[in-house]
Order: C-alpha cells, then sequence, then structure tokens
C-alpha cells in the first residue's frame, strides 16, 4: 500500500510540473513576440514528459505485481486504514490534475489550429497576389497587371 502512495505521489507532483511547463507554453504561444519563445518552452517541458513516461512504466509494473487493471481496483480491495485512505484522497488529487492536463491540452491545441489556420491564410494571399506593373510611369497610369504571382519563386 505505501508503494501506491508513494507512485501517487509523484504522480501528483510530475503532473503538477506538466501543467505548469503547459501552461508556459500556452503563455509563449499567446505572446506578442510572434512565438519566439515556444521552442524553448517546449525543450523545457520535456524532462517532465520524460518523468512522466518513466513513472507510467513504474505504474504499469505496479499493476501487473498487483494484477489489477487501475490503481483505483487495488485500492479497493484493500482493508480499511489511514495508509488507504491517503491513497484514496491522493487518487482523487491525481485525477484533478490529469483533468486540468487534459483542459490545458485542449486550449494549447485550439490555440495552435487557430495558429495554423492564420498561417495558411497569409500563405494563400500570398500565393493568389498577382504582381502589377507599377514599375514605369506607363504602367502605373494603365493599370495593367502581369500574370505573375507576386510571391512567385520564378520572379
Amino acid at each position: 500500500m505505501d508503494e501506491a502512495v508513494r507512485l501517487l505521489r509523484a504522480q501528483i507532483l510530475i503532473s503538477n510540473k506538466c501543467l505548469e511547463k503547459l501552461k508556459a507554453i500556452k503563455a509563449a504561444i499567446q505572446a506578442e513576440n510572434k512565438g519566439a519563445n515556444i521552442a524553448a518552452a517546449v525543450q523545457d517541458m520535456e524532462p517532465a514528459l520524460l518523468e512522466l513516461g518513466k513513472l507510467e512504466k513504474r505504474k504499469r509494473d505496479f499493476l501487473v505485481k498487483w494484477k489489477a487493471s487501475s490503481v483505483q481496483a487495488v485500492l479497493a480491495g484493500q482493508p480499511d486504514s489511514d495508509t488507504r485512505e491517503t491513497a484514496v484522497h491522493l487518487l482523487h488529487r491525481a485525477q484533478e490534475f490529469e483533468e486540468s492536463l487534459v483542459r490545458e491540452v485542449a486550449a494549447v491545441r485550439l490555440l495552435l489550429e487557430k495558429g495554423k489556420k492564420y498561417v495558411d491564410f497569409n500563405i494563400n494571399v500570398m500565393t493568389q497576389t498577382v504582381a502589377s506593373d507599377t514599375y514605369n510611369q506607363d504602367a502605373a497610369e494603365s493599370e495593367s497587371q502581369r500574370r505573375i504571382k507576386m510571391f512567385d519563386s520564378s520572379v
């Protein structure tokens, strides 16, 4: 039972760390600096994700050892004790962090999708823009237009 408490405490700590790093990524995306710090924020989150992966492996090993499908099932099979009550409390807290992480990931995903749509729109505008012949006075007066795209690489 002590092992379950240790695992749940570690999960809460790592989840909290991931949540903080995810909020930093979200702030970097929303910043006015055109995403200059996004790469650094993502790199800062990588160690926390690696820790989370190691914890998940420990958790799987724990569940195999107890022959259970979840920590909740392990706790349900234990007699009432202070350790069990602590573990149940920690389990609920870990689930709250998980839900917070899911919400933050959804928010970051939405921001990234909006950013992608913005970039796609601007690329579309650039590829559809036609260059006008305003390089000399006669062309500027006649408003003639070339059939060459403004941002075409062959121009």
